[in-house]
């Protein structure tokens, strides 16, 4: 029972397996084949993402979309920028002449895989400027979409500092914490190179010769370059105009997220209006191949697992030497598996140089992992996370790699990490960083007693009830304990013990005696004057004098840091502490390597 249903995912698209990881060009992709209960239609999609936090922010989206497509008999094929996401860093050669031949290999990939001949480019954001231009030239396009394009590079990065700048903002970062690098954004380095090729990036110089159908969408209330329209219309495009509907929305970084289901439902609705949709694919030539993608220590293969492979997650080990110890690095909230500024690709990465394996992955209808089948839709703080942690633990097992493993999580990952420790002895070490709590007492992720409030008394309440936006029980519980917190913590003066049986204090230290008899590991990580830190301080005391009973327990702070540890030194310090802790497991002799 969630509170806020933001999103509602048809009955149709439950139980679905994850997409195919295919790796070309040492780049990492994921194919999404048509459905096989339908008819396989003689064009495919090529996605191609936007750039930093506009491309973490709509992964599950093009997922959604993905889904939908094969819902009707179209395959697709989204994949990885060089230097972005889960794709290897390549200094020097992450440039935008890189990107743009990337495009030109994954068109051919895809081409192979579903059997056609014609395929249809989307893209958004700074993908659709590459879109326009690997379109410009090309004649095996049977349709192009341009969401929210980005047609002139320098006037893209400008918006890029504003929006960077309301970001830190946001996150309560000082002037001195904030990564002012041109392009950089939410923790998320632009490569330099890239950065300069933006500055002379302009489609308006280019000749636009195909004569395809054409999707403008622009972002509510902005114009489009009237140079960019007069060339396709000249050259004989069918251009349909629309508005990229809920764009604000799907980019706010809201918990749960809300995705732009009308505006899907267009995309849709044009993609079957397209010609070639209405053919008959041939014969794939090509079988969806995932192989280990390398880099300068270590080597990473994109990996489905769980039951009916609904798991979509990246093995990273070291290069040349066998792994001591392994590490299962958990989604946090609903951001997808590499983790909030790609912080989850740095750790594996420099883990790998130690000699530790890491598998991280995308939690169930998080990111590219579909929902799944009775399980409530867009809920953290869930013991159904658990099992999807189990299932990642038993892929190492699989691969030998499960004697000494350590689970790792920030935020609600944090939660789940606990709980997978307390539910199974065989994590040697658990890290959770940030948790808000370790004994969960409200129903989905609460909002503070001003938010319901404010929600409570706006006009729309009675159309998002209606709609199924917002679940009276789950409020009213969350209401309530709210409330008693709120009381008790006034009350806690006069009867000090108050706050910690409202809490539930002996249920959180029985979960920690439990992990102490296992004899694991736990290490607990703040930024120092978090907000999470609110219960962690009630149940062990003002002083955390309380943890002194769990001589397993470690306890680290990490100064001028906010909640996501966006700045780099904040991060380089975490990083610090988890290397500590999984070298404590590693075997003497295999730290001498």
């Amino acid at each position: 029972m969630r509170e806020d249903a933001s999103e509602t995912v048809s009955r149709d698209l439950l139980g679905l397996s994850a997409a195919q990881p295919v790796c070309f060009a040492n780049l990492p992709g994921l194919f999404t084949a048509a459905d096989a209960a339908g008819t396989a239609r003689g064009i495919a999609v090529l996605f191609l993402s936007p750039w930093g936090l506009e491309e973490f922010l709509t992964r599950k989206f093009y997922r959604h979309l993905a889904e939908r497509f094969s819902a009707i008999g179209v395959a697709s094929l989204r994949f990885d920028f060089p230097g972005t996401a889960n794709a290897v860093d390549t200094p020097g050669k992450d440039d935008l002449e890189a990107w743009a031949r990337a495009v030109a290999l994954a068109a051919a990939e895809l081409r192979c895989l579903a059997g056609v001949s014609r395929i249809v480019l989307i893209g958004q954001g700074l993908g659709a400027g590459l879109a326009y231009q690997h379109a410009a030239a090309s004649e095996d396009l049977a349709g192009l979409a341009l969401l929210a394009p980005v047609f002139r590079g320098r006037l893209y990065l400008r918006e890029l500092k504003l929006w960077s700048k309301f970001v830190d903002d946001g996150l309560g970062l000082s002037s001195g914490d904030r990564d002012k690098k041109p392009g950089t954004i939410a923790g998320i380095d632009m490569p330099d190179e890239l950065a300069t090729d933006l500055k002379n990036f302009s489609v308006s110089e280019l000749d636009f010769q195909p004569s395809v159908p054409v999707l403008l969408a622009p972002k509510p209330e902005v114009q489009l370059d009237p140079f960019v329209t007069e060339k396709l219309s000249a050259s004989g495009c069918s251009v349909t105009g629309t508005v990229y509907k809920d764009f604000e929305t799907l980019l706010t970084g809201a918990t749960p997220p809300e995705l732009p289901l009308a505006f899907a439902d267009e995309l849709v609705r044009w993609l079957q209006s397209l010609p070639e949709c209405q053919t008959l694919a041939r014969v794939p030539a090509r079988v969806p191949q995932a192989f280990a993608l390398t880099g300068p220590s270590f080597s990473e293969t994109p990996i489905r697992f769980g039951e009916n492979n609904r798991l979509i997650g990246t093995l990273c080990e070291p290069l040349g030497r066998p792994a001591s110890v392994s590490a299962v690095i958990l989604s946090t909230s609903y951001d997808y598996q590499i983790g909030w500024g790609r912080m989850n690709v740095q750790l594996a990465r420099r883990l790998a140089q130690q000699g530790v394996a890491t598998l991280r992955f995308d939690g169930a209808d998080i990111g590219d992992s579909p929902p799944v089948p009775g399980r409530r839709v867009q809920v953290l703080y869930d013991d159904a996370q658990v099992v999807d942690a189990q299932w990642a633990l038993e892929v190492l097992k699989m691969r030998g790699l499960a004697d000494n493993v350590v689970i790792v999580g920030r935020c609600s990952g944090a939660y789940t990490a606990f709980q997978a420790a307390l539910h199974d002895r065989r994590w040697k070490a658990c890290v959770t960083i940030n948790p808000y709590g370790f004994h969960w007492r409200f129903v989905g992720l609460p909002r503070t007693l001003k938010e319901y409030w404010s929600r409570l008394s706006e006009p729309a309440k009675t159309a998002r009830l209606r709609e199924g936006r917002i679940e009276p029980a789950a409020a009213a519980i969350n209401i309530f304990v709210r409330v008693a917190d709120r009381a008790a913590s006034a009350l806690g003066k006069v009867f000090p013990q108050l706050p910690g049986i409202v809490q539930r204090n002996r249920k959180v230290h029985e979960a920690f005696q439990k992990l102490a008899a296992f004899g694991t590991r736990l290490t607990i990580v703040y930024s120092e004057g978090d907000e999470a830190m609110a219960s962690f301080l009630i149940n062990f005391g003002e002083n955390s004098e309380g943890l002194t009973a769990y001589p397993n327990s470690k306890l680290h702070f990490i100064p001028n840091a906010d909640h996501n540890l966006t700045p780099r030194p904040a991060r380089e310090c975490l990083f610090r502490i988890i290397e500590d802790e999984v070298q404590a497991l590693s075997p003497a002799d295999s730290r001498k390597l």
